[in-house]
């Protein structure tokens, strides 16, 4: 199967799979966008829709693998990071969701929503980002 194929669809073995409101113009993105995105080190998509990351309350596997994959972290550097940002720049981390029904619905609904669920999770409501090297 093809790592197009592979990561747009979601396979079971993946831990999880980024996901965007469907009406994103985006299919893909490198790894390191999509980090910026989830860090508020950008605030708008370049179709102009506010960027609202939204994260999955911890501690769940889901959230450990996307933390450790895409934002190359680990929860005690995030949270460092986070009172860094409302410091020096005012700026809160993403809104943390208990379960990823609550997170799909909230991406679902919100044009400009970036977040990541198991891909057992997925269905017709959100469209998947594709996440490149």
């Amino acid at each position: 199967m093809s790592y197009f194929r592979r990561h747009a669809v979601g396979r079971t073995d993946d831990p999880y799979v980024v996901i965007v409101h469907p009406s994103n113009t985006f299919d893909a993105l490198s790894r390191s966008r999509v980090a910026f995105l989830f860090l508020r080190r950008v605030s708008r998509w370049p179709f102009g829709a506010e960027v609202v990351p939204v994260d999955l309350s911890k501690p769940q596997r889901v959230r450990l693998e996307f933390l450790a994959q895409v934002l190359r972290t680990t929860e005690e550097q995030l949270s460092e990071y986070w009172i860094d940002q409302r410091v020096t720049r005012g700026v809160s981390p993403p809104v943390q969701l208990s379960n990823t029904a609550a997170l799909k619905a909230f991406v679902a609904a919100r044009p400009g929503a970036i977040g990541y669920i198991p891909p057992a999770d997925l269905d017709s409501t959100v469209k998947v980002l594709r996440v490149d090297p």
